[in-house]
C-alpha cells in the first residue's frame, strides 16, 4: 500500500499535457511592428481565435524576409510569440 501513492502521482505527472517553450512578449522587438500588432495577437488568443492566430503566423512567415531586410532580424521570435499563444488558446 505504500507504493501506491507514489506510483498514482508518478503517473497523473506523466500524463499531464506537455507544453511548448513559451516567448516571452519581452523576447519581441515590437518596436519593428505595427503598434497595434501585439494587442490583436493577444485579443485573437483571449478570445481564442485560432483561425485569426494562424494567419498572424503566416503572415509573419511570408513577410520574414522583408522585416529581415528593414530591421536586421527576422520574425522567428514574433512567430514563436504566436506559436505560444495559440497553445495558450488551445488551437492545438
Amino acid at each position: 500500500m505504500k507504493f501506491l501513492l507514489p506510483a498514482v502521482l508518478l503517473l497523473a505527472a506523466c500524463n499531464q499535457p506537455q507544453s511548448s517553450a513559451a516567448v516571452p512578449a519581452d523576447r519581441v522587438q515590437w518596436q519593428d511592428y505595427a503598434a497595434e500588432l501585439k494587442g490583436r495577437i493577444d485579443h485573437l488568443a483571449a478570445a481564442k481565435d485560432c483561425t485569426g492566430l494562424q494567419q498572424q503566423f503566416d503572415i509573419a512567415d511570408k513577410n520574414d524576409d522583408a522585416t529581415r531586410n528593414r530591421t536586421g532580424h527576422g520574425n522567428s521570435e514574433l512567430m514563436g510569440y504566436i506559436d505560444s499563444a495559440m497553445h495558450g488558446a488551445g488551437c492545438y
